[in-house]
């Protein structure tokens, strides 16, 4: 307080009394309240702008489907185009190369019905190996592009049944080829889109894949309907579809029984599980679908055949590409169902499980 009189005094007041003292304080106080105010003000800005910048950032995408595609069919690749390629060399192909060519399609599970046309047409081209690989890619295309045109969009797409009631995806597979996995990425992709499913548990002889489906249907929020362990597995497709009817469910997917395709009982109980359906939708099952494991390769013919007459497949789905290098029975086995593959997958996650298309898939094959 001394200290400040004396530099009022300085200031050329003569005699400075408490209230000029009281006055320059106040002044003082509202100066240095200002300042603060102002650079508060500034520093809170500069940490909005700092978090807003933070927001906008996008983390690292991951590889695109076709490069997934790519990748996981890479072993079929190597075995297919990768060593037809280094046979062509030159304009022509020879007759020795023409045998090569001929075993190395044989062992890429192309089929001999298959292998035996696609050699003939090579040679109604005058043994041609000038643009060889637009010549395959249209060869194989043309066997399955009509096939694949029937599938329903709302099986990829979600959209409402103009009816009203679910639609029941019936899905089958001998043990092993990823069928529970599946459905819980199918119920996924579905919620993802906005759709309501209940899931029904089928496969009531393994209590560990019901276990591994429950856990799906938590993460995708889906409704699981479950049985007892040994229970008749078409009980669980009618309760299933019975809760999905009252809970007005846009799609009903049913898990069932996958012990093997030669086994009749299970056939007949798989048909029995469809035919109880009908007793609560005249219409249902919407879709049969078979999971079919690539590393089968041909042999999945004989399965698909078994489980097509038993049934009367709708469509396909074909797992675990990315192990295999037999990706290219997907060819003729749709030629010899003529049953469209609806979805393939490359690996483990929900991502990896894509609608089929033609085009990509061959591409991804070929290298094209």
């Amino acid at each position: 307080m001394e200290s400040l009189i004396i530099y009022l005094k300085n200031l050329g007041l003569a005699e400075p009394n408490i209230g000029d003292v009281y006055g320059v304080l106040a002044i003082l106080f509202v100066l240095l309240t200002g300042l603060t105010f102002l650079l508060t003000k500034k520093e809170k800005k500069v940490v909005k702008e700092e978090v807003t910048e933070e927001k906008i950032v996008e983390p690292p995408k991951g590889p695109s489907w076709s490069e997934r595609l790519g990748l996981g069919l890479s072993k079929s690749r190597q075995e297919v185009w990768g060593k037809l390629a280094a046979l062509l060399t030159g304009n022509k192909i020879s007759d020795e190369q023409m045998e090569e060519m001929e075993e190395i399609l044989y062992s890429s599970d192309l089929g001999p019905k298959m292998v035996h046309e696609l050699m003939e047409a090579l040679s109604s081209r005058n043994n041609e190996a000038e643009d060889f690989k637009d010549f395959l890619f249209k060869f194989l295309k043309d066997k399955i592009v009509d096939i694949q045109k029937d599938i329903d969009p709302s099986l990829v797409n979600f959209s409402p049944n103009a009816s009203g009631k679910p639609k029941v995806i019936m899905v089958v597979g001998v043990n092993g080829v990823g069928k529970t996995t599946t459905i819980g990425k199918l119920a996924t992709k579905f919620t993802s889109q906005g759709a309501k499913v209940v899931v029904g548990a089928g496969d009531t002889f393994r209590a560990a894949a019901v276990d591994q489906l429950e856990v799906w249907c938590e993460r995708a929020g889906a409704e699981m309907i479950r049985a007892k362990e040994g229970s008749s597995p078409s009980g669980v497709g009618y309760q299933a579809l019975e809760k999905a009817i009252s809970e007005k469910a846009d799609y009903c997917i049913l898990d069932t029984a996958g012990r093997m395709h030669n086994k009749s009982n299970l056939m007949e109980e798989l048909k029995k599980s469809k035919d109880v359906l009908k007793k609560l939708d005249p219409d249902a099952p919407w879709q049969v679908l078979l999971v079919i494991d690539a590393v089968t390769g041909q042999n999945a013919i004989r399965q698909a055949e078994e489980f097509n007459k038993a049934l009367d497949l709708t469509g396909l789905i074909f797992t675990k590409c990315d192990g295999s290098s037999k990706a290219g029975a997907a060819i003729p086995i749709v030629q010899s169902l003529n049953v469209p593959i609806t979805y393939i997958g490359v690996g483990e996650s929900v991502d990896d499980l894509n609608p089929f298309v033609t085009d990509d898939y061959l591409k991804a094959l070929l290298d094209y």
